[in-house]
Order: structure tokens, then sequence, then C-alpha cells
């Protein structure tokens, strides 16, 4: 009885206190099994269909469901060694948003693979997203569908935003299925050679609406010739797989020991400085995929969530409100703290400016 109490804390989600309650093997199998059926697979699956596919439409296609499968029984992995650990031990730290892990764990197991096995095209998406945020005549946003968008500045305030009609719809559907069809309208017939941001202007004002950042990433790809060498099949001894993937191990614990020391010395900097400082940095921060990052600390075991919540000046029950619909815009920021939009912005560069002096100068 006690332990069911201590399980059903504000850090657990109500899906998994049945389980982590359970004393009877069989009738954890049982909940486990519809567990992963009915909400963790569908989830994982569609995330990384949609992402996979989008991100990779044009190379490749018969690998596309091998690759999906790989991805999400790597996620479903990492959910039932989470769940096993809580389990040896109720008073880990939980998880108090079942569906909001499975999504970050996902989205990130998504980006790691394309990392790895498209460095071309990851490193190509960096250098979109670095030109649409440096360049005064473009912009990146994120849609009311919660994905990240590129498109001309003035599009991004509701007055200046195009209408959708019919030849920018067409325009688009020929971007995405026939790049060449707008090289075509190019100063020389091809995109070589030209300079990114003038080939991303050239290509809003050709389709005359944005267009969603991995869907740029796949047509960028064809227009420039960015190809990833794909790896040679048959070609391995029966140990190399095995040498290969101890390597690979000891290389991700090498980088997880690093980001735990780096996100560290980074919260305890942060926790340095006022709430309203901490509020509004955290409370709109985002990792390179635009996707919130606040849950980064909290997964990694870092800090705990009222812990988060001290920083933020706020309760358990009042962040755990809202946490789903992190990351919070200025404006819903500027509401909770009671100030203005602009105010907020400044409290932000003023702790962006700060967090990163100092961590320069402790060697980060």
């Amino acid at each position: 009885m006690v332990q069911n109490q201590s399980m059903a804390t504000p850090q657990m989600d109500p899906l998994l206190v049945p389980l982590l309650g359970s004393q009877n093997e069989s009738e954890s199998d049982s909940i486990l099994t519809q567990l992963l059926t009915e909400h963790a697979e569908p989830l994982i699956k569609q995330i990384v269909s949609y992402k996979l596919r989008v991100y990779i439409s044009r190379s490749t296609p018969t690998s596309l469901g091998r690759d999906c499968e790989d991805i999400c029984n790597e996620v479903v992995v990492q959910l039932l060694t989470r769940i096993a650990d809580l389990r040896s031990n109720p008073e880990d730290k939980g998880i108090h948003n079942l569906r909001s892990y499975i999504a970050v764990a996902t989205y990130r197991a998504c980006y790691e693979y394309l990392r790895r096995k498209y460095p071309q095209r990851y490193s190509l998406k960096n250098k979109i997203r670095y030109c649409l945020t440096h360049q005064k005549e473009l912009g990146l946003w994120e849609t009311e569908q919660e994905e990240w968008t590129g498109g001309l500045a003035k599009w991004i305030t509701d007055k200046s935003k195009p209408t959708d009609n019919q030849e920018s719809t067409v325009r688009l559907r020929q971007l995405q299925s026939s790049p060449q069809t707008f090289a075509s309208t190019l100063p020389n017939g091809t995109a070589m050679g030209m300079n990114l941001a003038d080939l991303l202007l050239a290509i809003f004002k050709w389709v005359q609406q944005p267009v969603e950042i991995d869907t740029l990433v796949g047509v960028l790809a064809e227009l420039l010739g960015t190809k990833d060498q794909q790896a040679e099949q048959g070609t391995d001894t029966d140990d190399r797989p095995v040498l290969a993937g101890i390597a690979d191990q000891r290389t991700n614990l090498a980088k997880e020991i690093d980001q735990r020391i780096y996100l560290q010395k980074l919260w305890e900097e942060i926790t340095q400085m006022s709430r309203r400082h901490c509020a509004a940095l955290l409370l709109n921060l985002r990792d390179e995929q635009g996707s919130g990052a606040l849950d980064l600390f909290l997964f990694t075991g870092l800090v705990s969530l009222k812990q988060i919540a001290n920083a933020l000046g706020l309760s358990e029950e009042e962040l755990a409100g809202f946490w789903n619909d992190l990351p919070l815009d200025d404006n819903a920021i500027a509401e909770k703290l009671q100030i203005s939009r602009q105010q907020v912005i400044n409290l932000r560069k003023s702790a962006r400016e700060r967090l990163s002096r100092r961590m320069v100068q402790l060697g980060f």
C-alpha cells in the first residue's frame, strides 16, 4: 500500500502505476504488453515513419521499412530498460508523462540514426537551419502542427503570410517530386555553385509559400548533389559486427559522460541566475531540432522536477500543469512572469550571453 502511494507521485505517469505496483509476474507481463501495443508502439511507429519518409524520401526507398523497424526496436528496448530500472528501483526518478518520454526518445533516436547514416544530409540540414536564422530575408518558425518550416522572414507575421492558391500548391508538389523543374528556372539552369542563402530565397519566391525543413533537406540534397556513402553489403567477416558494436558502445558512453558533465555545469550556472532569467531561458529552451529541451535535464537524471520548478519559482504542480506545452512562446512566458514580451526577450538574451561567457571560461 505504501509502495503504491509512493509511485503515484506527480513524477509517475498513471499508465505506469499499475505495472510498477503489480507483484504478480503474469499480471505484469500482461500490463506491459498492453502498454506497448496500445500506447508505445503506435506512437513510436508514427514518429519514425514520418521522420524517415520525409527526410530520405528520395533515397534508398527499399531500405526504408528496415530502417524504420530498426529504430522502433531501439526505442522499445530503451523504454523496456527504463521500466525495468523503475521496477527494481521504485524510488528512482519516475516518468511523469509517458507519451512525452516516448516521443522525446523516438525523435532523438531518429536524429541520431540519420546523423550516423546520412552525415552529409544531416550537415546540410544544420546549414539550412543556420542560414534561415541568420539571414535577414529568411526565417524559421514552428507551425501549429509542430513542424519546423522555412520561408521569407516577412511571412512570419500573420499579415504578411502568403495565401494558399492552386499555383503555389502545384509548385510545392513539383519541388518535392522534381526539384530539377525548379532548377531550370535559375539563371544558369542549375543550383550548383549558388550561395545557400540565395538558393533558399529563390525557392521561397518560386514556390510562394513556406516549406517544411525536412523537405528542404531532400530537395537541396538532390539539387546540390549531396550524397552519403552507403556501407557495402556482405563485406564484413563474422566477428566484425560484434567488434563494431563494442566500439560504438564505448564511443556512445564517452559522449554520454561528456554530455552529462556539460549539462551538470550548465545547470549549475543556470541556477546562479535570477528566477526571471531562468524562466525566460528555460521555458523557451529548444534543442537544435527546435523541440523542447528542458526535459533533457530531467530525463538524464541530473535534476528532479522539483529542482526545475524551484529554479523557475514555481511549484511542481504548476510546472507539471503546462509541461506538455513546452517550449512556450514569448507571449506565454510574459503572461506567466507578468512582464512585457520585450522584457522576456531581453532577459533571455542576457541569460544566454552570461551562460556563453561562463561555459567558455569553464573550458567548454
